[in-house]
């Protein structure tokens, strides 16, 4: 098992893979699209629904990942992939190998990242999974601040 982290570096997501590979995420404040840069390329990163349930890394040739409770793709040979988020986070699994990602109890922490077996463009698939939790808690947040505006201001009269 390898153990990875995501920082918060510079207005970006970095994943530091070891061996100098680097790789980044950079989202819009809403968490409805972002960008995935690795040494194999540039990705736009999506959700896949309005629930932000999953989401997908593509460029103008096609998807590269799309990780979906109903539906996943990952680069690579094997079999197919299926994703499990949850409310901290959650794991990529395909052939017994696994990406497990787990975001921090408080914004702006460190994310950690497990990753057991051997899996094509890790740097990308990591980050699509990042990008779908942390996206999911954004719109949950802004869902409460908006509910709580609405709600704080009481009876006007």
């Amino acid at each position: 098992m390898t153990a990875l982290t995501v920082r918060k570096q510079d207005g970006a997501f970095v994943l530091d893979s070891g061996a100098g590979r680097r790789a980044s995420l950079r989202t819009g404040w809403t968490w409805r699209y972002g960008e995935i840069r690795t040494g194999a390329g540039l990705w736009t990163v999506a959700p896949t629904d309005r629930r932000r349930l999953g989401a997908t890394a593509q460029t103008e040739h096609g998807v590269a990942v799309r990780l979906d409770p109903l539906r996943s793709h990952v680069p690579g040979p094997g079999g197919v992939a299926r994703w499990v988020p949850g409310r901290c986070g959650g794991e990529v699994v395909r052939d017994g190998h696994r990406i497990e990602v787990r975001l921090p109890g408080r914004p702006g922490g460190p994310i950690r990242v497990d990753v057991t077996g051997d899996w094509a463009e890790v740097e990308l698939v990591t980050l699509t999974a990042c990008f779908a939790l942390m996206s999911r808690r954004r719109r949950r947040t802004l869902t409460t601040m908006a509910i709580v505006g609405t709600v704080s201001h009481g009876p006007t009269g």
